[in-house]
């Protein structure tokens, strides 16, 4: 097992008449002793730096690569002994929310983790209002702000942990179809419409320079690969850390997000399906939503005899507005104690000093608001929103099973993840329907698998050759025209 980057010391002999090869190739034959790679590849700008470095160090340097196949692609030599100082970056391109995470490839740590708002947001909160904008000529734009983002969130965690971004020698990036043709330079525009064939799916290797990163210019870049318009990178990143393509029994993988995302299988067979199941849990969408940091509800009970709330807040800070999970909990508890029904309309007959007309609609008022700010509320269409995005998560997970013929019964695992997965209560997730009702202990919350299997792949590069084999055998059905599911879709519109 060997990380994606590798780095080795050497000491070459100067050159003299017995031994008059020239210094690089002296250099390679150090190399490849050390490396076992047969070939090694150079690019020019390497090639003019190694000549005044091996002369400047009398042939001490420490080389850096990634190797591909059987070739090792060089991608940084510096003076002297630095082959503890291994860094690399794992990426997670998120519609929402972009996140890295900067690991120590020596010791497996990890040393800085940050996230912040995709700059594209600027250009459309969902993905179909950017790939409209990239339609009209902005795709270029987009690729910058989204490259903006990256680089200033590696920027962050390099400093944070004291390191130059000079020193980060491979970046894995994970992230939908249409962020990782954003990423690339490719215009996405045609993916919304069928049958919304991408430009690429299998991405080669590349150096960060071709896609204007800050780290290492030659630093090897990993970007998942695609397997359709709506199923990206991000899942196969998400499978490689479930570890659902090495399990016996059949399991099932739900990516919660802009988009509907589900794997099932086990190592024998997998099928996945995918679609746009609309922003129902972004913020900005419910009125009173917000990203999941601090002061963000995101536990949520409501007293079934008083119809009063009991909330908490991230790091316990002044509350306002709700994230994904506290949405979530909300509506399972308006529900559980009798002011919604299944419909998702407030039962106004039940008497509540709750219920509001806010701004020409009926609410329920979750926090009176504090230090000025206006009062955390649910309305109607917040509720029909969500359930339109659990409708979409039913269908697509009914579809999947009934594809192969497995009961519920015997799904073994069901892994969670995404941005809006990570948080989510199981029990409020199921009185509403999003998750299949499933004991409560089948269940594995994966965190942001994403960025879990792109860190899987910087400290062992033998997982490429997994998540390649995950995108070339897996069953790919579209889930936006498949015939079933209009139907299914209505009949999950209700609690």
């Amino acid at each position: 097992m060997s990380t994606l980057s590798v780095k080795h010391y050497v000491e070459i002999p100067v050159g003299s008449l017995d031994n008059n090869k020239a210094d690089i190739d002296r250099l390679n034959h150090a190399i490849t002793e050390a490396t076992s790679a047969p070939h090694i590849e150079w690019p020019l700008d390497l090639i003019l730096e190694a000549a005044s470095v091996l002369r400047e160090t009398s042939g001490k340097v420490t080389v850096a690569g990634s190797i591909v196949r059987d070739t090792l692609m060089v991608s940084s030599i510096e003076p002297g002994d630095t082959s503890q100082r291994n860094f690399g970056m794992a990426v997670d391109i998120g519609t929402t929310v972009v996140a890295v995470e900067l690991i120590d490839l020596t010791t497996g740590a990890t040393l800085a983790t940050f996230g912040e708002v995709n700059g594209q947001a600027e250009y459309g909160e969902d993905l179909l209002t950017r790939l409209h904008f990239a339609g009209q000529g902005g795709s270029e734009t987009l690729t910058g702000v989204l490259r903006d983002t990256i680089n200033d969130l590696v920027n962050k965690a390099c400093t944070s942990a004291g390191i130059s971004p000079s020193e980060v020698m491979a970046v894995t990036v994970a992230g939908n179809t249409s962020m990782a043709h954003f990423f690339l330079g490719l215009n996405p525009a045609v993916m919304r419409f069928e049958p919304y064939i991408p430009s690429i799916n299998h991405i080669p290797r590349l150096r960060a320079k071709d896609v204007s990163l800050i780290t290492a210019p030659n630093a090897t870049v990993y970007v998942f690969p695609s397997v359709g318009g709506y199923f990206g990178g991000d899942l196969i990143s998400g499978a490689i850390a479930s570890g659902i393509s090495e399990n016996e029994g059949t399991s099932l993988l739900l990516d919660i997000g802009t988009n509907v995302e589900a794997i099932l299988g086990n190592k024998e067979w997998m099928v996945a399906i995918a679609g746009s199941a609309g922003p129902a849990l972004e913020a900005g969408v419910a009125e009173c939503a917000r990203r999941a940091e601090p002061g963000a509800i995101e536990r949520v009970t409501i007293d079934p005899a008083t119809f009063e709330p009991t909330y908490s807040a991230i790091a316990g800070e002044t509350a306002y507005g709700f994230c994904g999970s506290g949405l979530i909990d909300l509506v399972a508890q308006l529900y559980l104690s009798g002011l919604l029904d299944s419909t998702g309309r407030f039962v106004l007959e039940k008497e509540t000093a709750r219920w509001r007309e806010i701004n020409a609609r009926m609410s329920y008022v979750l926090t009176e608001g504090a230090n000025g700010q206006t009062p955390t509320y649910i309305t109607e269409k917040d509720i029909h929103n969500l359930l339109t995005t659990k409708a979409a998560m039913i269908a697509a997970t009914t579809i999947l099973i009934n594809s192969v013929g497995v009961a519920l019964k015997d799904i073994e695992h069901v892994y969670t993840a995404g941005s809006f997965g990570i948080h989510i209560d199981v029990d409020s997730a199921t009185t509403i329907g999003l998750y299949p009702k499933l004991p409560k202990e089948r269940f594995v919350t994966l965190g942001n698998g994403s960025l879990a299997g792109a860190r899987a792949v910087l400290l062992n590069a033998e997982r490429i050759s997994e998540a390649e084999h995950i995108a070339d055998t897996i069953t790919y059905l579209e889930l936006n025209v498949h015939p079933e599911f209009m139907d299914i879709f209505r009949s999950a519109s209700y609690i």
